[in-house]
C-alpha cells in the first residue's frame, strides 16, 4: 500500500526543479497535440473524425498531467483501487 503525500509534501514535490520540467514537457506535448489538430484540420482541410478526436483526446490527457493536483491524484488511486477490488 502507497503512503498518500500531505498538502505540503505535494507542494514541495511540485516546487522541484525536476517536477516542473517533466510538468512542462507534458503542457509543451499537449500544446503540440493542438497545433497538429489546426495543421491538419484548419489548414489541411481534414476532417479525419478519428484522427482528430485521438489528437484532443491526447492533448487532454497531457494537460491534465502537467495540471495535476493533489486531490485529482487522490480521486484516481481510490478509483483505482475500487477497480482492482472489483476484478
Amino acid at each position: 500500500m502507497q503512503v498518500q503525500p500531505s498538502e505540503e509534501e505535494f507542494e514541495g514535490w511540485l516546487d522541484s526543479p525536476i517536477t516542473r520540467f517533466v510538468l512542462d514537457a507534458y503542457s509543451r506535448l499537449a500544446d503540440e497535440q493542438k497545433k497538429a489538430w489546426i495543421n491538419i484540420s484548419w489548414v489541411g482541410g481534414s476532417a479525419d473524425e478519428a484522427y482528430l478526436i485521438e489528437l484532443r483526446t491526447r492533448a487532454d490527457a497531457y494537460q491534465s498531467m502537467a495540471d495535476c493536483n493533489l486531490g485529482d491524484l487522490i480521486a484516481t488511486h481510490e478509483a483505482a483501487e475500487i477497480v482492482d477490488a472489483s476484478l
